[in-house]
């Protein structure tokens, strides 16, 4: 495939979700154009998700204020994961693949909104808010990812993730502001130096928020790259391991990377993104779905049934180890 498809989601999100609209063949043209997307390559643009432009702005706005801060005062809220999701990663901090030289970039899991940033009060504020906005979102997606892949109960996906209900939940569900800098023009660049090296995301899925730098490449079934190039108001949507493990491998965990720009002027250039990487509840199994046809037609892949919560812990400790 030459490029990642755009779904346009206007007729699904302009209305009240009810089971006469599940049962449209307007909604059913979308599961499938989401079917094919997330078999096919892993990756979608959805367009027309009704996510307020002014909230995404604001926190870009936000982000931006935070990562401007000189690092003296970002260590203060620096991450520690032995003891919470919730802080700044600073650079090097993280590694994806146990062969990267070093990753050049900065994030900030946002998890705790009652932790404020004194430096920077609008953070705590406009992250909060854009992580509700994506809540809401994503409960639309999840009832799309049911009927996409023919479950019987169009409810699987979201009675999964009762945190959506009930925030007292325990659940891995992580906003991340990431921070690419630019690269100083008197600093070489070690040989095998990416941004963001390969990897698969954790969860049942992502929504990325990118800016209109670029650098983000997905891998294809052949091995090559094909550049997620920014479509302006999209939400970029990208499958988990977890969301793998329940279909069997069907909807694949496309591996993805972010790659340092080959001209000079976007090397110098700062970029900016959100990851928000959503997750079931932490105490949900996850093994093959049955009851769906297209899960009948598989073969079953072994995969040994999981907590949500252990799956994602398990990668965690990966990427902080290397």
């Amino acid at each position: 495939m030459d490029s990642i498809p755009v779904i346009d989601l206007d007729f699904f999100t302009k209305c009240e979700i009810t089971d006469s609209v599940l049962n449209e063949i307007k909604t059913k043209k979308i599961a499938e154009e989401i079917r094919f997307a997330l078999h096919e390559v892993g990756f979608m643009y959805l367009i027309n998700h009704r996510v307020s432009p002014v909230v995404i702005e604001n926190a870009f706005k936000a982000s931006k204020s935070f990562f401007d801060l000189e690092l003296e005062t970002k260590a203060k809220y620096k991450k520690i994961p032995v003891l919470t999701n919730h802080g700044w990663i600073q650079p090097g901090a993280e590694l994806l693949h146990p062969k990267s030289v070093f990753e050049l970039r900065e994030g900030f899991d946002f998890v705790d909104a009652t932790k404020v940033i004194s430096e920077c009060p609008s953070f705590s504020v406009e992250m909060s808010t854009f992580k509700t906005a994506c809540e809401q979102f994503a409960r639309k997606v999840l009832l799309l990812l049911s009927l996409a892949f023919q479950i019987d109960d169009v409810n699987f996906f979201v009675n999964t993730c009762t945190h959506l209900n009930d925030p007292n939940v325990p659940n891995e569900c992580d906003m991340r502001a990431i921070y690419y800098p630019p690269i100083p023009k008197n600093q070489d660049i070690p040989e095998g130096t990416v941004r963001c090296a390969s990897h698969t995301d954790y969860e049942l899925m992502t929504l990325l928020f990118q800016d209109n730098v670029g650098g983000l490449e997905v891998r294809r079934t052949d091995g090559s790259w094909l550049p997620a190039t920014p479509v302006p108001g999209s939400i970029l949507v990208n499958t988990g391991d977890l969301l793998e493990r329940w279909t069997s491998g069907y909807f694949p965990a496309t591996k993805h990377r972010v790659i340092i720009p080959p001209t000079e002027i976007k090397q110098r250039t700062p970029r900016y993104s959100f990851a928000y990487f959503f997750a079931p509840d932490n105490d949900t199994v996850v093994s093959p779905i049955v009851n769906s046809p297209i899960a009948q037609s598989l073969k079953a892949t072994g995969s040994e049934p999981i907590t949500a919560y252990q799956h994602i812990q398990n990668r965690v400790k990966e990427a902080y180890q290397y």
